[in-house]
């Protein structure tokens, strides 16, 4: 497995991979193309990542991550950047993090972050803010922020309720529940 910057060029690859780890049409491929963008900070960093099989080229893991100024909400929507010890305009945000059933638990997940955390430190981020998926299996989302030092902030009933996928837990519409947590730099 190889972790490398995620490019304009890998849209395709990380589209089949969404629309299987994650639920059809979570991500379309304008929305894609877009975060991509909006993951490439001023200096030209790079914050977002892939994982990929290097035999195959095959995407099998996503962390999605913007830089400070390059974000003004999550996926759902719903934020409290009132109730952060950071303004927005210096916290960046961990919009998604997806790693193939066959390779969850291997660290994986974390490595993928890591390699954000990093450009995000030399970028002089002061934060991070993610939603976390309250329901995902065995509270995995919830354990893996914690581990890594996030505190939680509130919670967002229905979060994904208006994003138009197929939920791999409950179908459609979502209302799975989102934490948004925070963590500083």
């Amino acid at each position: 497995m190889l972790i490398r910057e995620f490019l304009a060029s890998d849209i395709q690859g990380v589209k089949e991979f969404t629309d299987f780890a994650v639920g059809l049409g979570y991500y379309s491929v304008e929305e894609l193309a877009e975060n991509q963008k909006k993951s490439v900070a001023k200096d030209g960093s790079v914050c977002s990542f892939i994982l990929v099989d290097e035999d195959t080229d095959k995407v099998m893991g996503l962390r999605l991550a913007f830089p400070p100024g390059n974000w003004d909400h999550g996926k759902g929507g719903q934020l409290r950047p009132d109730l952060w010890p950071t303004p927005l305009k210096d916290t960046a945000y961990f919009q998604s993090l997806f790693v193939s059933p066959s390779l969850q638990g291997q660290g994986w997940g974390p490595k993928l972050a890591e390699k954000s955390l990093e450009v995000f430190k030399k970028l002089g981020a002061k934060a991070v803010v993610a939603h976390c998926w309250k329901e995902s299996p065995n509270n995995s989302s919830l354990r893996y922020l914690k581990n890594m030092g996030f505190k939680e902030i509130t919670e967002h009933k229905d979060y994904w309720v208006n994003v138009n996928y197929i939920c791999t837990r409950d179908g459609y519409p979502c209302h799975c529940t989102a934490i948004e947590m925070f963590l500083p730099l």
